[in-house]
This record gives C-alpha cells, structure tokens and sequence, in this order.
C-alpha cells in the first residue's frame, strides 16, 4: 500500500508540471517572415548619344539699327571659323512613355556676310545654343516593328551675335553686338522602325513657337546595332529658326532667321 500511494502521488505531480509547462508555450504561432520577392528587371531602356552633326550654315542677323546681315556657308567653310561645338542627346524610353533632352552649342568666328550698307565690308560672329527638352506617350501601331511617340516640349534658345562693318577707304569701322534668349513650346512625333536585329530606321520631326518666334526640326536617318550597347546611325538634319523683337525708337531691334541643315553621324551607347 505505501509503494502505491507513492505511485499515485508521482503521478499527480507529474500531469501537474505537464499542466504548468502547457501553460507556459504560446497560444498562437508567431507569424511567418515575407518572403522577400526577386526585383523585376526595369522596363526603362537609357540611351546617350553623340550626334556628329555637320550642317551648313544660312542665317540673317540684324542687331539694333544695323540692316540684317545674310551669310551662307557650307561646312567646309565654316570649319575655320568654327570656335567652339557640343552637340549631345539623351533618351529614356520604355513600352509606354519616353523623355529625352539635347543641346547643340556652337560658336562661329568672324564670318564673311553679304555686303553691308555703303558697299562696306561686313563680318558676322555668332555664338549659339539650343537646348530642347521633351515628354511623350507611345502611338498605338499595327506592327509591333514600329515604334512611335507623340511628344511635347520646349525648346530653349541663347542667342549673342556681332556685326563687324569695316569700310575700304576713310576708316570706317563700326562694330554692333547683341544677345537674347527665349524659349519656344514644340509639338511633333520622334519614333523607330525596326527592319530586322541589327538594322533600323530613326526619325523625327517638330514644330512650335511663340509670338515673335519660331522653330522646327525634321531628322531622319538609318542606323546599324554593333552590340546590346552600341549603335550608330547616319542622316540628315534640318534644324529652322526665327526670332524677332519689336522696335525701339532710335535702339533699332533684334532680328535672327536661321537654317542649319547637314548630314549627321551619331554614336549611340545604350544602358
């Protein structure tokens, strides 16, 4: 009898540190850890160029109350003057949506014009820059080669330009320089068709301006994909420009109209 009593009292204290330990665990599980989930590889394509753009020049240029001076000149005769020139271009596009900017900035020496008032001798010297910005919605298309954006935009424009008038005989000399600077709205299209994997066809084309101004720009050109990253492509460009500034009694007014137009070489590196 006291062997079972002692079985009976290790029994009751063994269900009552079973009862205490039961007591003691959790009630819920704790919650699982996320599993984190692999990126999604970036839909954005990136795109840098240098635009090897050889324009010729045509261009007028009146500054305060001196008549406005014509110049034309191909690229070979403005290679001597040609002082100064960056022309790049950047590109972010994907299925849906691109934006992009370029800036062209050149400045050109003393140019020989067309003949000045009195028969003097006239130079011109122009020191340029066009920066466009731009954003845009992708054109729904048949093919799934073609690849169009409907785009809107500003393009910005700084111009600083002098007049050299020099006369053969009495010393005559008289030289006049002026700046501006302003920004035109631009609407058009930008877009690609692509003819097999290492072929394809560039274009684009757009308008705009404002009161006293005006610009446009049409490209087109056929390109060749070397590798993932490297492209080059070669075309022509032509880029329009028109600026005015009303009169002033006695200051005379500002007065530019431009045609830059050339073939263009263009290295692409895309990332």
């Amino acid at each position: 009898m006291r062997w079972l009593g002692k079985g009976i009292l290790a029994a009751v204290a063994t269900l009552a540190a079973g009862a205490a330990t039961a007591a003691d665990l959790p009630t819920e599980k704790p919650a699982l850890e996320p599993v984190p989930l692999p990126a999604l590889p970036s839909t954005w394509h990136f795109e840098a160029t240098i635009d090897g753009w050889a324009p010729s020049l045509s261009a007028s240029l009146g500054v305060r109350n001196l008549p406005a001076l014509p110049v034309y000149a191909n690229i070979f005769q403005l290679l001597p003057h040609l002082e100064g020139y960056i022309p790049v271009s950047l590109v972010a596009y994907n299925e849906n949506f691109i934006v992009g900017a370029d800036l062209l900035w050149v400045r050109l020496g003393l140019v020989k014009g067309g003949p000045g008032p009195f028969g003097v001798n006239a130079g011109l010297t122009i020191n340029e820059t066009a920066a466009t910005a731009y954003g845009g919605v992708r054109i729904p298309t048949a093919s799934p080669d073609w690849r169009v954006y409907a785009i809107l935009g500003a393009r910005y424009f700084n111009v600083n330009g002098s007049i050299d008038l020099q006369a053969p005989f009495g010393g005559y000399s008289r030289v006049a320089s002026q700046g501006k600077d302003w920004v035109d709205p631009i609407v058009g299209v930008k877009g690609r068709h692509r003819i097999d994997d290492r072929w394809f066809i560039d274009f684009e084309g757009d308008v705009g301006g404002y009161h006293g101004s005006a610009t446009a720009q049409g490209y087109g050109a056929i390109g060749y994909r070397w590798s993932q990253s490297i492209t080059t492509s070669l075309g022509y460009r032509i880029l329009y420009t028109y600026y005015q500034t009303p009169a002033n009694r006695g200051g005379g007014s500002f007065r530019f109209q431009e045609y830059l137009h050339g073939p263009e070489f263009d290295v692409t590196y895309a990332f």
